[in-house]
C-alpha cells in the first residue's frame, strides 16, 4: 500500500467528518416542531444505510487485495463517506434541500427524492469499487466519472423539463414527482455504477463506460418527456408504475452487460 493511498483515506475521512456533521446537525438542531420524527428517522438512517450497502459491495466484489485487508476496507469506506456528504451538500444546487425542503418545511416529496438521491449516489461509488484495478486512483477515476455524469444527467432532467420537476418537489409538494425523481437518480445510479464496474483496462474504460451508459442518457430523456406531459398533483400509482418501469429497464440492463464482467 502506498503512502499516498493512506493519505488519501486520511483526507477522505476529513472530509467525511465535515460534511456529515452539517447534515446530522441539522436533524438535531432545526426546530423540532418543524419535521416530525419520522421525517429525521429517514434522514438519519438512509446515509448509514448507503454505507453498509458500500461495506457489503467491497467485502464481496471488491478487488482481491481489497478484501483481504481491512485497512484498504477502511480506506475505501471513507472515500464513500466523503463522496456521500460532498454529494449530498450540492443536492441543494439542483432545487432539493435535505435542511430547507424536507426538516423546515415538513415536504414529503422532498424526503424521497433525497432518499433517492443518497441511493443514487451510492450505486454510483459502489460500481467504481467493484472488479479488479491497481489502487485507489482507479477507484476514483471509475467512481468520479459514474458520479460526475449522475450529476450531470440530474441537471438535464431539472433543465429540460422546464424546471418542474424541483417546482413540484420544492413548491408544490407533489409526493408523485418526488418519487419519479428518486426513481430515476435511483436508475440512472444503477447503470452508471453498473458501467464502471469490473476489471480496469485503462484503454478501454471510456469506450466501455459510453457503450455501458448510454441507457442511463435515454432514460433520462424519457423522464424529461415524462415530466413535460404530467400534471400538477400527479397521480401516485401512476407513479409508482413509472418508477418501477424506470428501476427495471435500469436493473435489466445491468444484468445484461454483466455487473462487474
Amino acid at each position: 500500500m502506498a503512502d499516498w493511498e493512506l493519505f488519501a483515506g486520511l483526507m477522505s475521512a476529513v472530509v467525511a467528518l465535515i460534511t456529515w456533521a452539517p447534515w446530522y446537525g441539522d436533524i438535531f438542531g432545526v426546530n423540532r416542531l418543524a419535521a416530525p420524527r419520522s421525517y429525521r428517522l429517514v434522514l438519519g438512517l438512509a446515509p448509514l444505510a448507503c454505507l453498509l450497502f458500500l461495506l457489503l459491495c467491497l467485502e464481496r466484489s471488491a478487488a482481491k487485495a481489497v478484501r483481504e485487508s481491512g485497512l484498504y476496507i477502511l480506506i475505501y469506506m471513507g472515500m464513500g463517506a466523503a463522496a456521500i456528504g460532498v454529494s449530498g451538500r450540492l443536492f441543494s444546487f439542483l432545487g432539493v434541500s435535505a435542511r430547507d425542503d424536507v426538516l423546515e418545511r415538513r415536504n414529503n416529496a422532498g424526503l424521497i427524492a433525497v432518499v433517492g438521491a443518497l441511493l443514487g449516489v451510492s450505486l454510483c461509488f459502489a460500481g467504481g469499487n467493484i472488479g479488479e484495478g491497481p489502487g485507489v486512483e482507479v477507484v476514483i477515476v471509475s467512481a468520479g466519472t459514474a458520479l460526475c455524469a449522475w450529476f450531470v444527467l440530474w441537471y438535464l432532467v431539472d433543465v429540460l423539463s422546464g424546471r418542474v420537476v424541483s417546482e413540484r418537489i420544492t413548491v408544490e409538494r407533489d409526493t408523485g414527482s418526488g418519487l419519479r425523481l428518486a426513481g430515476l437518480l435511483a436508475g440512472n445510479g444503477v447503470i452508471l455504477g453498473a458501467a464502471v464496474a469490473g476489471a480496469w483496462i485503462p484503454d478501454r474504460f471510456l469506450h466501455d463506460f459510453v457503450v455501458s451508459a448510454w441507457p442511463a442518457l435515454v432514460l433520462t430523456v424519457v423522464a424529461v418527456l415524462v415530466e413535460r406531459s404530467s400534471q400538477s398533483r400527479s397521480s401516485i400509482v401512476r407513479s409508482v408504475f413509472t418508477v418501477t418501469g424506470y428501476l427495471l429497464v435500469a436493473v435489466v440492463w445491468a444484468l445484461h452487460r454483466g455487473i462487474g464482467a
